[in-house]
């Protein structure tokens, strides 16, 4: 099973050092990140981001983990 976290974060500035430390936590389960910029705006202080993680049970514990960080907004999609 392939599950895709679609990640909103807001205040990039406050939250990146925070985020980044999640991932690095769960970074053998990762298969893929890929970060999405606003090119209509530079330097925007939101990203969003996909993961793609193998294992259903891992995706929800990565899941949980980032909804720790303030105003964080996550969308799942599972294949």
């Amino acid at each position: 099973m392939t599950v895709i976290l679609g990640i909103k974060l807001p205040d990039k500035e406050n939250n990146a050092v925070k985020f980044q430390e999640l991932l690095t936590k769960f970074n053998c389960e990762i298969k893929l990140r890929i970060g999405i910029n606003n090119s209509k705006i530079f330097c925007s202080s939101t990203g969003v981001i996909l993961l793609q993680i193998e294992n259903a049970e891992t995706a929800i514990d990565i899941e949980k983990s980032l909804l720790e960080i303030s105003s964080i907004e996550i969308q799942r999609m599972i294949f």
